[in-house]
């Protein structure tokens, strides 16, 4: 804060309309300055919410995309699964009905 003597304060007071509207001017100034001061951190706050959001959803969609896979590939596992126990027991019903004719003839 600066040092002024009585005399300038008074003088630059007057200048403006009195003591009241030089105050509420040096706060309009100081203010102004903040807000000029604060510019660069709203951007900078600004970018880096973006990049935040953005690399969210990204990370999101990856996980999507790997559970949508393995979903996928759960679903295939189960239809060979499938394919091979219906196989399975097409070959042992074959089989079986071959040992009971053989069964029979041997009778």
């Amino acid at each position: 804060m600066e040092k002024w003597n009585y005399a300038e304060l008074s003088k630059a007071a007057k200048a403006v309309g009195g003591p009241e509207k030089y105050v509420e001017l040096i706060e309009k100034e100081s203010r102004k300055a903040g807000r000029n001061e604060m510019l660069p951190w709203i951007g900078i706050t600004t970018v880096g919410a973006s990049l935040l959001t953005a690399g969210t959803i990204k990370i999101i969609n990856i996980f999507k995309a790997r559970k949508y896979k393995k979903n996928e590939e759960i679903e295939e596992i189960k239809k060979e699964l499938i394919e091979e126990i219906k196989e399975y027991d097409a070959k042992n019903t074959s089989e079986e009905g071959v040992d009971d004719e053989q069964e029979i003839s041997e009778v």
